[in-house]
């Protein structure tokens, strides 16, 4: 527990600088996510790791940022080159490069999502850290307390609906008044209010989905790289789903 909290309170510090300092200190942040996650989501697979799809998903990773109105196009040729590689190498199946296909577009989306919304508002950056993990904390809280009825038993069988409803209501309140402290980041009120009400739900949902990763390739975490918490992708599974739907939703408003 000792170590958990000492890795927990690093952890904060980091994102507290990223945050507050922003320009080299956080591309160098996120260049480290791109690298690190890309190596944890192929190194999920209970086998020795492939350099090669490795190379495939972080070149997306770095593409996608680097290229973002060429999205589409990336993403085609990301899906002949994965399947290429399981035509060629014995030791990559179908099953792989679905996979590492929809892990690069979460991991590769996320950070493009991620750095945008940095640059156009670093407190607006920390609205979306406040989402993803106060909503995991009340979720966490409010289980302990009043949790009774499980969630979904099959992925995850310690979280409750009790615990995702006080996450959820505490998730929307906090971030809306956080919002509201920055007068909105200048965005429309209306916007930012359903993005309150949706992404304390999607921040939860993409904890299960990182989660049902886990379960399916049969690990308890993705790497050892934080004592006490497991891998990278652990601490950012709720998160890299928050800044995806942020940025759908941006789009089909037209922000972006």
């Amino acid at each position: 527990m000792k170590q958990r909290v000492i890795s927990g309170v690093i952890i904060a510090l980091i994102t507290i600088a990223a945050v507050l300092l922003g320009g080299v200190f956080f591309n160098v942040v996120a260049c480290f996510i791109a690298a690190w996650g890309s190596y944890e989501f192929c190194n999920t697979r209970n086998r020795k790791i492939n350099w090669f799809e490795f190379i495939f998903m972080l070149g997306f990773v770095v593409l996608i940022n680097l290229f973002f109105d060429k999205a589409l196009g990336i993403l085609l040729a990301l899906a002949v080159l994965l399947i290429g590689l399981a035509v060629f190498d014995e030791s990559i199946n179908f099953d792989d490069v679905s996979v590492s296909f929809i892990e690069s577009i979460i991991l590769g989306f996320g950070l493009h999502y991620m750095i945008e919304i940095e640059f156009l508002s670093k407190w607006m950056f920390g609205y979306i850290v406040i989402i993803a993990y106060l909503t995991d904390v009340f979720a966490l809280l409010t289980g302990m307390k009043f949790g009774k009825h499980k969630l979904n038993e099959r992925i995850s069988p310690k979280k409750t609906i009790e615990g995702a409803i006080g996450g959820w209501i505490c998730g929307a309140l906090l971030s809306f008044l956080y919002a509201l402290c920055f007068h909105f980041f200048y965005m429309d009120v209306l916007f930012i209010a359903m993005c309150s009400l949706i992404l304390p739900i999607v921040s939860q949902i993409g904890d299960l989905a990182f989660s049902l990763i886990k379960r399916h390739f049969k690990i308890k975490d993705f790497s050892k790289l934080i004592p006490g918490h497991g891998g990278l992708l652990d601490r950012l599974d709720s998160m890299l789903f928050v800044l995806l739907i942020y940025g759908a939703l941006a789009i089909a408003i037209g922000i972006y």
